[in-house]
């Protein structure tokens, strides 16, 4: 092998090394991405629930206080007090036939 066709060789042996490095650091980072992503999804879920628990408490807090206050929210619970009832009733006529 002539000297340049060695030098040619040597360099892009370098060149392939450097590669190879940067492909193993590109796994790893991949795998720790995985990690943290799958970690914020988790996290995620637990928010979205602990968020649907606190819609359910504020509906069951303002439908109370509903009852109890007056005001709009007042009518608006006593309007669907009134709903569940007919539906109640409407039930039970159906269990009579």
């Amino acid at each position: 092998m002539d000297p340049k066709g060695y030098e040619e060789y040597l360099i892009l042996r370098r060149s392939v090394e450097n590669l190879v490095l940067e492909y193993e650091k590109m796994v790893e980072l991949t795998a720790t991405m995985k990690d943290e992503l799958s970690a914020v999804k988790q996290q995620l879920a637990e928010k979205n629930e602990e968020v649907k628990e606190l819609q359910t408490r504020y509906e069951r807090a303002k439908f109370s206080g509903a009852i109890l206050g007056s005001g709009e929210d007042a009518v608006t619970a006593k309007k669907r007090v009134s709903e569940l009832v007919r539906e109640i009733d409407k039930c039970i006529a159906l269990l009579d036939r």
